[in-house]
């Protein structure tokens, strides 16, 4: 009898191993049986664990045997006869909607904004809440069968709230909404001389804040992406391709043709430079009412607040991000894989219709002064603590001009003197010198 049973629990731990490693390493540990557990186990056995998987899933986990009328010949072919079903348990959280819930989140909230009670009275969730988690469980249901795609706990549920709200006094409306801070890379510009961080692995070079480039030198991302159209060119060329790869190269090919044709025609943000946030793509400019793309927005992080614009659009199935030049100034630790804050308490104001076209270059002063306008209107304090920005705009490098040639004298004797022409092009009076442009390396 002992023997029977210590040979059972070494076939029951390989069965919870073998599960352990189909979960990402995280699965089943067999408890110590009893004194008052039956010594001859029997079918069927239900064994029951919980674990956290690394981006804070609780997995409840449980091995489920029972007898089958077939033999070990034909279960093997069966794949019905061990097999793993995997349900994803979601309790999506309700929107904040008044005083309380809102300043547990951000306490500062109330001082700011006096009128508060008055801007929360009979308001309901924007519908744009509702359609941000129909977005997210799309996200979930896509991802499921890769558990390492799966989001976070904290960028699950990246919203406490949005809601549209608007002063009774003044009628200045505003999007408020409460979320996460994630980090924002992206953008590029060959006209100002700025540092460009390209580690994300999600970096695009272009913003949807765009304005037509004035200078003559290259963006410094345009040489990469006419790499990339030259090899995904190359790749369409090869004749072995299978339908499907072809039709995902050409895919590539005709987006890497649009990015080289926009980074020659236009100027975008830069988000390690440019204060901006960005906005679920859903929420922007599909409806009347809606933000649009260089709408005036206001950040308030531990009651600082920040001008913005709205600069970019964003995935569709998360919410809270802001340009890398906001982050480090919330907190200077952040980058391209490091948020300044995981907690839902940073508010954004955004303020639809107050866009200026045609887009420019930044204007942080213009900018500022219409926050602050716009603030004002809104009901908030004139107290209020703002940083206020600075461009990290550089100078370009001084051209090196051709240095001047020096003629050589020449040694005449006994010859009748006449004028010296050479053959040097340098030494004719018609030759200028060439100016020496910076490389597109010098942007970088």
């Amino acid at each position: 009898m002992t023997v029977f049973k210590k040979g059972f629990i070494q076939r029951a731990g390989t069965a919870c191993l073998l599960v352990s490693l189909l979960l990402v390493g995280l699965g089943c540990s067999k408890k110590p049986s009893s004194k008052n557990q039956p010594s001859i186990p029997f079918l069927p056995r239900k064994n029951y664990d919980t674990a956290r998987l690394f981006n804070g899933i609780f997995l409840k986990s449980s091995v489920l045997c029972t007898n089958s009328p077939h033999t070990a010949l034909s279960a093997v072919a069966d794949t019905n006869s061990y097999q793993l079903d995997i349900t994803l348990h979601v309790d999506w959280p309700r929107a904040a909607t008044n005083a309380a819930d809102i300043t547990a989140a951000t306490p500062e909230i109330p001082s700011l904004l006096p009128d508060l009670d008055q801007l929360l009275a009979g308001v309901t969730p924007s519908p744009e809440y509702a359609e941000l988690l129909r977005h997210k469980e799309h996200s979930l249901k896509a991802n499921l069968s890769s558990l390492q795609r799966l989001p976070y706990r904290d960028s699950l549920f990246d919203c406490q709230t949005i809601l549209d709200l608007r002063n009774r006094n003044s009628s200045r409306r505003a999007l408020f909404v409460q979320a996460i801070m994630n980090v924002n890379t992206d953008g590029s510009d060959g006209d100002r001389n700025l540092q460009i961080d390209k580690l994300s692995s999600t970096f695009q070079p272009q913003t949807n804040y765009r304005w037509e480039k004035t200078g003559p030198r290259p963006n410094p991302c345009l040489k990469e992406a006419e790499s990339q159209l030259a090899l995904s060119q190359a790749e369409l060329g090869n004749g072995t391709l299978s339908s499907m790869e072809k039709t995902s190269l050409e895919n590539e090919h005709a987006s890497a043709q649009a990015t080289v044709i926009e980074l020659k025609r236009w100027s975008f943000l830069v988000g390690a430079a440019d204060p901006f946030i960005v906005l679920p793509s859903f929420m922007v400019g599909k409806s009347p009412g809606q933000p649009s793309v260089g709408d005036y927005a206001i950040v308030i992080a531990h009651g600082i607040l920040y001008p913005a614009i709205l600069g970019d659009l964003g995935p569709s199935s998360k919410i809270g991000e802001a340009s890398l030049r906001i982050c480090r100034e919330i907190s200077p630790k952040s980058d391209a894989d490091r948020r300044p804050s995981s907690r839902p308490e940073v508010v954004y104001l955004v303020f639809p219709g107050t866009a200026e076209k045609p887009f420019a270059s930044p204007d942080y002063k213009h900018w500022s002064e219409r926050c602050h306008s716009l603030w004002k209107e809104f009901g908030g304090i004139e107290t209020a603590s703002w940083h206020e920005w600075s461009s990290l705009e550089k100078p370009w490098p001084t051209p090196t001009p051709s240095p001047t040639p020096v003629a050589t004298p020449v040694a005449i004797t006994n010859v009748e003197t006449s004028p010296v022409t050479g053959t040097n092009p340098a030494a004719s009076p018609s030759a200028s010198p060439t100016s020496i442009l910076p490389s597109s390396s010098t942007n970088q």
